[in-house]
């Protein structure tokens, strides 16, 4: 027994260390996006392109042992097509938001979703809030109104005159948001895919079809093909190590979870936050502001009460089959 103890917290720390990895890992992504001069969509599509590359790869290498599927189980490949629709959706609108607004607050609002998805869950799933939702609500509605600093709370608040300049544009986090809250229901349609059948579909779908058809599209709009700066070899460099950063970081996320124990691991997610906010004060113009902070604090107690919350009705449900059990016996 003591043995199996000390396998299972070596499991535990290893798959905490994982999931920490990725956090950081997933932060790093979104500050190279910020930074990088090549075109949204070009940037894109080689992203996915990339991606595709990798998963291909491990198709060709799991795809017999594992039984997979090119394109995902016959039944489910409408779901997981929509499910691949959706992630491109909100990686290219994350992507916009990276840039137009500052990292830290980016990251800290994309970590809202829950709410969302809770809310479309109830209407599209018929699942229950929980008990803690509306503390959660006003958690993460406070914290949003700090972070995005209107008028009204300016006033409670020394902030000086570059504060104000470097203001950003925060369209486009809102609509990442709403296309991530989106995902994980029609993940859940689909979850008896592999993760490696969906990120294969995924990036062949989008570097294929999807983000050929923005670029053709947007060419025609504007009369050009987006303008490549001047050491693009280089800039696509970047691009291709974020692509391969975004796989290794949820191969990381993944294995992590398989490892630990989900909810206690879950917690140490949200390490992305405040290291988001330690990159944009290092690597962007961007200030952080004490509002930003403490709104993305109450953001992140949001989360944790959720964890919480979840890990104590897994308990008391592992205990109440225990004394089932007990009887029976």
């Amino acid at each position: 027994w003591a043995s199996m103890a000390e396998v299972r917290a070596a499991d535990q720390v290893q798959g905490t260390c994982l999931v920490v990895g990725a956090a950081t890992v997933f932060a790093l992504v979104a500050l190279v996006v910020n930074k990088d001069p090549v075109p949204l969509l070009v940037a894109t599509e080689c992203r996915f392109f990339v991606s595709w590359l990798i998963s291909v790869a491990f198709m060709l290498k799991f795809r017999a042992e594992r039984g997979l599927y090119w394109f995902g189980p016959p039944q489910l490949r409408v779901w997981l097509l929509l499910k691949c629709a959706m992630s491109f959706t909100f990686i290219t609108l994350w992507w916009t938001a990276l840039r137009d607004a500052p990292i830290g607050d980016c990251v800290a609002i994309i970590y809202t979703s829950p709410i969302l998805t809770s809310l479309l869950s109830r209407v599209f799933l018929k699942e229950l809030f929980p008990s803690v939702f509306p503390f959660q609500v006003l958690l993460v509605s406070c914290g949003t109104i700090l972070i995005l600093d209107p008028p009204f709370v300016q006033a409670f608040f020394v902030s000086d005159s570059a504060t104000e300049e470097v203001q950003g544009n925060y369209t486009f986090v809102w609509l990442a948001l709403g296309a991530c809250s989106v995902v994980p229901i029609v993940t859940r349609k689909a979850k008896d895919c592999s993760w490696i059948e969906v990120e294969h579909v995924s990036a062949c779908l989008a570097s294929t079809i999807l983000c050929p058809a923005l670029i053709v599209g947007q060419s025609i709009l504007y009369g050009s093909f987006p303008a490549m700066p001047s050491h693009a070899p280089s800039e696509c460099g970047l691009i291709v190590l974020v692509a391969v950063g975004s796989f290794v970081g949820i191969a990381m996320e993944t294995k992590g979870y398989q490892l630990a124990e989900v909810g206690k691991a879950s917690m140490f997610r949200y390490v992305e936050i405040p290291f988001a906010y330690v990159l944009q004060h290092l690597g962007t113009s961007a200030p952080v502001t004490s509002q930003a902070v403490l709104g993305s604090t109450l953001i992140l107690a949001s989360c944790v009460l959720k964890l919480m919350w979840t890990e104590k009705k897994v308990d008391v449900t592992q205990e109440v089959d225990q004394n089932k059990q007990a009887l029976l016996a």
